[in-house]
């Protein structure tokens, strides 16, 4: 009796995070764009608060995929089980991740370095004191 080559857990928790991080990332940003903009109307604004612990969700989420899928090739390597492919997706999905991640972040704030966005605020309050 055959029995099955085992797979590395860790290889696929990695690509389960990977494709979950992905997963609630776009989830995030359809929410944003409908449903989101009209709870932050209707509640004036204290919806940002879970909107943003949401959105720093998939980061986790790939931090730990990439972690997972390091520490599983290391053991993929000493002990020969296999997972190699989802081990290797699961880097990809999470590295790809984080990469955008950053990218966003460093977007926003050079956009916020060069004053893009300033002219809201007096938009926005125009009673608002100028210097």
């Amino acid at each position: 009796m055959e029995s099955s080559p085992v797979t590395s857990k860790l290889a696929r928790t990695s690509l389960t995070l990977g494709i979950l991080g992905w997963i609630l990332y776009f989830s995030q940003w359809c929410f944003d764009l409908t449903l989101g903009l009209l709870l932050a109307i209707a509640t004036a604004g204290s919806s940002a608060v879970c909107s943003t612990v949401l959105d720093f969700l998939p980061f986790v989420l790939w931090l730990i995929g990439i972690l997972t899928g390091h520490v599983a090739l290391g053991q993929i390597k000493q002990t020969g089980i296999t997972g190699r492919r989802q081990a290797t997706w699961g880097l990809v999905l999470s590295y790809t991740g984080m990469f955008f991640t950053i990218l966003l972040i460093a977007i926003i704030v050079a956009l916020l370095t060069m004053g893009v966005g300033v002219g809201v605020l007096d938009k926005l309050l125009p009673s608002f004191p100028k210097h």
